[in-house]
């Protein structure tokens, strides 16, 4: 009995809509009720758009809206309750030279399907300059072009009123000037992530090697409309947990990025020089954030930095491990590694492995040692330094292979 209340109470809604729809833009109830239950027009990242609520907006929404003045008996103007949509094609102020499309099935469509692009970026309580209109309009054609040809084309006012109609902030880029375009209340990292994506999709360049800014939808949305354009199948919908998601803070992020100077940039080489650039690296996605301490000079390696930079990133790395009560002691970068046969001591061969890292005060190393010998099984690892001999030990309680350095805590003896 409950799954036929809520399939009738669906199939009603479903009516309500199409009826909505059909007296909205002329179209047949029969043809409107069809395409209300497209199956693209279902929900994909949440719940089904209502038509209604797409229409309404249109009159209801201050920013996509006016109100309709009238005169009196005496010839004065005034401010009825009434309100008009000045949204057009190509953005606000523009309903009079290019109206809104909304005759055919593709004309509805293309409002929900970018909607549900707009929904993959997680909201902000106010709208951003760096979330623009015209720009996420190109985004939701590139993104829709790749899986549905036939919405490769959008308007700017088709961006906006898929905002509108999501209940995404919108404000005027430019009040007073009676401008097209509009900022959107979306997280501003996630729309750079996305716009650069599709560049690489177009085999433009920007390439990004980190992802913890990719949109908590995007691959999602991503694997629906890639299904629904191989198979036909309906999109499922989203539980709204992005398996995928990168980390985008850390304790050791925290701290470092803490270090930027309110001045800028800072002296280049210098720490703050050091939190400056990790900043912005982690911001523009050329590298993810450092989980652990060690993980800052693998990246600046990696980038070919500086040597000023890598050996402020070193100093950086033992200050944490030393000063932060959240440190949970380091590693050391790698000097060489290798195994080597070994013809056993009678009960069969094996072979040994030999690992060296630096040392904290880099002037002598850190061994680690395993022999993988029948009968003769060992695990070991060992400072090789006199001075960090007495500075560090290793943080009690961890495998050999794991093993991580802290500094000796005040009063315990050398050895």
């Amino acid at each position: 009995m409950t799954m036929f209340n809520l399939n009738h109470d669906q199939d009603r809604e479903l009516q309500r809509d199409a009826r909505a729809w059909s007296l909205f833009s002329g179209m047949k109830y029969t043809a409107a009720l069809r395409l209300m239950q497209h199956p693209l027009a279902q929900g994909i990242l949440g719940e089904r758009i209502s038509s209604r609520a797409v229409i309404s907006v249109l009159i209801e929404h201050p920013v996509l809206s006016e109100p309709v003045w009238d005169t009196d008996d005496s010839g004065d103007e005034f401010q009825t309750e009434e309100r008009v949509s000045h949204l057009g094609e190509t953005g606000l102020w523009d309903a009079d030279e290019r109206p809104l499309q909304c005759a055919s099935e593709d004309d509805y469509l293309v409002v929900v399907l970018t909607a549900e692009v707009l929904r993959m970026f997680a909201p902000t309580s106010q709208p951003h300059e760096d979330a623009y209109s015209y720009n996420l309009k190109h985004t939701v054609e590139e993104f829709l072009g790749e899986y549905l040809g036939e919405f490769s084309h959008i308007g700017n006012g088709t961006a906006i009123w898929a905002a509108a109609a999501l209940g995404i902030p919108v404000v005027e880029s430019a009040i007073g000037e009676y401008g097209r375009n509009a900022h959107l209340g979306l997280e501003p990292l996630q729309v750079e992530y996305a716009r650069r994506m599709r560049r690489n999709v177009r085999g433009s360049g920007s390439t990004i090697r980190a992802h913890h800014h990719r949109p908590p939808g995007y691959l999602f949305l991503q694997h629906a409309l890639e299904r629904y354009r191989d198979t036909g199948a309906a999109p499922a919908r989203w539980d709204g947990v992005d398996d995928s998601a990168e980390p985008l803070t850390s304790p050791f992020h925290e701290w470092l990025v803490a270090q930027v100077s309110g001045s800028g940039r800072g002296k280049a080489g210098s720490r703050e020089s050091l939190a400056y650039d990790y900043r912005a690296g982690v911001n523009d996605g050329d590298h993810g954030v450092a989980l652990e301490p060690e993980d800052l000079v693998r990246m600046l390696d990696e980038l070919a930095a500086d040597t000023a930079y890598l050996d402020e990133a070193h100093k950086a790395v033992l200050d944490w491990a030393r000063t932060s009560p959240e440190s949970l002691g380091i590693r050391t970068e790698p000097i060489d590694g290798g195994r080597h046969k070994h013809r056993g001591w009678g009960a069969g061969a094996g072979d040994v492995e030999l690992h060296e890292y630096k040392c904290p005060c880099g002037e002598g190393r850190i061994l680690e040692e395993h022999d993988n010998v029948p009968g003769f099984r060992e695990h070991d690892v060992r400072i090789i330094c006199k001075r960090c001999a007495a500075e560090w030990r290793f943080v009690p309680g961890r495998p050999v292979r794991r093993w991580r350095l802290e500094p000796k805590p005040q009063g315990i003896a050398e050895g």
